[in-house]
């Protein structure tokens, strides 16, 4: 639809060119009779008038300046300057007003000199005719086919025409400088309605994370201070071995808390703010992990954390976390391999394997769970531009993610303390 309106444009744009050369250079050839010697006119009505030789090189000299109106948009000066030359001449003044309009219109900031110029010019060519009796025969020729003209009528007739013509480009111009600024408060409000629809839609998301927020918080913080409490309870009268195992649980409690609140903040203050998570706690986080009981041969390389942006070291603990839990859902006793290496130039390689239990199948998950984990881990890769291979592979289940570094923004917070 876009292309048709366009191509409609330019064909109309075109259309109109075609005609003001064609009506103006004809206009122009008649008009050579107010040049002295450009035409032969007969002393009497009804007589034969003919052009000279002169006349039609001044014709032609007015068809060539006429073919310069097709460019009136890119070079309306030319324009100006072709009417300029003909009124000067003589002949008539009709294509420097349409010069003068276009330039007005494609540079607003040359109204001024234009207008005086173009003012300038239109006077001289009237008091020519009204003060000398060789120029300007060709208005009374074609009114009333005779070259008398004396009498003051054709004079004011002269001054007439002149002031009528500035009085019809003047409104031409003043009626494109209104068009002109109606566009352009169309396109303001255009700009600012779109602006009002994004606002909108950012407070119905931000009202949206703050109702999940608040489910979060009702549905989780409740239940895991509960088990922290009872945790801290069984630790007391337990054994050593059960209050190890109690004590875990107690302090996996409170970091789900900790990490509850963090993702809480994140929804409320929306996304691009400094995350709790950071690649400078992937190792607490596996030592929490060792000390609930798992297995696990790690290899850990971060080079300047400071460095890397807020989502990126977010994502790397994340994708880390992610599985991790993965692997003690569905494996919990066997051994875990975890290699992280992280560095500005090669970004980051995350890969955590486990080997399958159960006859080579997965097993079915100790600890509940959606099923989205993997699915997270996914869609943090793909968001930062990396990819992930997540699937078993000769006896175990590999996750393999790979991510381009991103470098801090000056100014901002990466999110590690």
């Amino acid at each position: 639809m876009t292309n048709t309106t366009s191509i409609r444009r330019r064909i109309t744009r075109r259309g109109w060119s075609v005609l003001l050369v064609v009506l103006g250079s004809l206009f122009d050839l008649c008009a050579v009779v107010n040049v002295p010697g450009g035409a032969a006119l007969p002393g009497q009505p009804g007589g034969e008038a003919t052009i000279t030789g002169f006349g039609a090189v001044l014709g032609l000299l007015a068809f060539v300046a006429w073919m310069s109106v097709p460019w009136r948009r890119r070079h309306p000066l030319v324009v100006l300057i072709a009417g300029g030359v003909i009124a000067l001449i003589g002949i008539s003044y009709l294509l420097l007003l349409v010069g003068a309009v276009s330039t007005i219109r494609w540079h607003p900031d040359r109204l001024r000199p234009v207008s005086a110029g173009v003012i300038a010019v239109v006077a001289i060519f009237v008091i020519r005719e009204t003060v000398t009796p060789w120029w300007g025969a060709a208005l009374p020729w074609f009114a009333s086919m005779s070259t008398d003209r004396s009498g003051i009528g054709w004079a004011i007739a002269s001054v007439v025409l002149a002031v009528a013509s500035l009085t019809v480009a003047g409104a031409v111009v003043l009626s494109s400088r209104a068009q002109a600024r109606a566009a352009l408060s169309r396109g303001i409000a255009d700009a600012e309605r779109e602006r009002a629809d994004v606002l909108g839609e950012e407070m119905v998301r931000q009202a949206e994370r703050e109702r999940i927020a608040r489910d979060m918080h009702d549905a989780l913080a409740h239940r895991l201070s509960v088990v922290s409490l009872h945790a801290g309870a069984l630790e007391m009268v337990a054994g050593d071995d059960a209050g190890g195992m109690a004590r875990t649980v107690r302090e996996q409690a409170h970091a789900a808390l900790d990490d509850m609140r963090g993702l809480i903040g994140d929804l409320r203050t929306g996304p691009g703010q400094a995350s709790p998570s950071t690649m400078r706690a992937i190792g607490p986080l596996l030592a929490e992990t060792r000390a609930a009981g798992a297995v696990i041969a790690s290899y850990v390389l971060i080079e300047s954390p400071e460095r890397a942006g807020a989502q990126f070291d977010s994502a790397v603990h994340r994708i880390v976390q992610e599985s991790l839990t993965n692997a003690l859902k569905h494996a919990a006793s066997a051994p875990i391999d975890v290699h992280v290496q992280v560095d500005p130039s090669g970004g980051a390689r995350i890969r955590v394997v486990n080997p399958l239990v159960d006859g080579g199948r997965a097993a079915a998950p100790v600890v509940p769970g959606g099923g989205h984990g993997v699915l997270g881990i996914r869609e943090r890769a793909a968001a930062l531009g990396g990819t992930a291979w997540i699937g078993p592979y000769e006896g175990s289940f590999i996750v393999d993610v790979t991510l381009p570094w991103q470098e801090r923004v000056a100014g901002s917070s990466s999110g590690a303390n």
